[in-house]
Formats: structure tokens, sequence, C-alpha cells
């Protein structure tokens, strides 16, 4: 709403009162009401003050973490852009908790054959300690890896992704499980995981991880091959191929 002055003018000219008036908009409003029967001529004219008798409202605040356009978005913990691969395609975003004392949300993004079998997963996971907890995340990063402008602790390893699952149920791989389940896909038990994972905020009570998921039978072996002795040149040989094709699959703006 815009504060008005109103002006009366006599048929001479002379301003005979003023009083506010209002008017929703900018535009300037002249009017003129004419008395015929007693000759005189009114002229009501309407100027917009210069300020205004509420403030501009206030801009959209930004939205949550999403995906658009194959870029996943979030405004905080961290502020960050995540580039895919679009040969990746985006299925949905799915929370989580884990023991009431942590919760977050995974968005997933896959590359499937025709019938779902998913060749390899993108996965984008941002978690923080709830309220009610004091904990920090604690560990140091020991193995980094530059993404972006940060520095993040970096992993490849065989991922017994089924027996995970019998493990811990209700947690991240659980769920995750049956998301991809109701939407159609198949994942296989037995894959190669590389994972890069850093705190979000100054105080630690935030993370976001990115995982990149193979089926090891792409490979031509199977974890009973390669889970026994040292690291053979196979198993590094796997692990590194895995961690070549995660590095190409997304790339971090900040």
């Amino acid at each position: 709403m815009w504060i008005l002055r109103q002006e009366h003018l006599t048929g001479s000219g002379e301003r005979a009162d003023t009083m506010p008036c209002y008017f929703e908009g900018k535009v300037r409003m002249t009017a003129k009401h004419w008395m015929p029967a007693l000759g005189i001529g009114v002229g009501l004219t309407c100027f917009v003050a210069l300020t205004p008798d509420s403030a501009e409202p206030a801009s959209n605040p930004e939205p949550p973490s999403h995906v658009e356009h194959h870029t996943f978005i979030s405004p905080n913990n961290p502020k960050i852009r995540v580039n895919v691969d679009k040969r990746l395609d985006y299925i949905g975003e799915l929370p989580f908790t884990i023991d009431n004392l942590a919760a977050g949300t995974r968005y997933v993004f896959v590359r499937a054959t025709h019938d779902k079998h998913i060749q390899q997963m993108f996965i984008v996971q941002q978690e923080g300690f709830l309220p009610s907890s004091d904990d920090t995340y604690k560990y140091r990063i020991t193995n980094p890896a530059r993404l972006g402008s940060f520095e993040y602790q970096h992993s490849v390893i065989l991922d017994d992704h089924a027996a995970t699952i019998r493990e811990e149920p209700g947690k991240e791989a659980d769920v995750t499980q049956r998301f991809l389940t109701a939407h159609g896909y198949v994942l296989e038990p037995e894959l190669v995981m590389a994972r890069f994972a850093r705190p979000s905020d100054p105080q630690h009570k935030h993370e976001i991880i990115f995982f990149c998921f193979e089926n090891l039978s792409a490979y031509g072996h199977t974890l009973a091959d390669l889970s026994v002795g040292p690291e053979s040149p196979d198993k590094q040989d796997i692990k590194k191929k895995v961690d070549e094709n995660c590095r190409r699959a997304f790339r971090v703006n900040h």
C-alpha cells in the first residue's frame, strides 16, 4: 500500500484542502470531478508518496537441497553444487535416521540396463546430528582427496552389501536397498565402493559424503576370490578402476 496526497482545487485553481488518499501500486493517478450546477470545477489529484507505508516483501528463501538438471544443489551444510554425469539417471531422494542420534538424506543416481539391473550407482549423502545430540564428527582426514575447494577423506573398499544390511537393519544400506527395490531396480550384493567424506560445518555437526558403487562381478571376481590375504594386483587394479570411474561421474563446484 502506498500513501498518496490528495488535493482539492477550486474552480479558480486555489488549493481548498489536503487529505490522505490510498492507492495500491506505483502509477500516478489523476481524476476530475465536475459540479455543473455550481459552475465550479474540482480537480482531484493523487501523487505517490516517496515512502510506502510498508516495506517491500522479503525475497523468497533459498530452497532446500535438491537435484536440478543433473546437478545437486545445497544452500548450506555445505553450500555446494555437484554436477553428475548424464549417463546416470536421478531416481529420487530418501531420508534416513541413525539410532535416533543423526539423520540425513540420500540423493540417488543410477546407470542401469533396460531391465533395471544397476551397473553403477552414485549417491550424495547429507547427514547431521540431531539437536538432542551433543556428538560431533571427529574423524580425521588421513587419506585426503581434493574435490572442489576442500579435502575429503577418501577410501575404496570391497563391499559385502548383503552382509551390511543383515548387520545394520534400518540404516543407510537397508533403506537404500528397499528404495531401489520399490523403484524396480536390482542391485547386486557384492560391490566395489569409492567414498569421499568431510565434515561440512565449522562445528562438525554435519557431514557430506559421496559414494560410487560398481558390481564386483563386472570385473570377473567374487568376494571369495579377493577377500583372503594381502592386496593382490587384481584387487588393486579393480579398486583403481572403480575410483577412476567414480571421479569421472561427478564434479564438485565448491
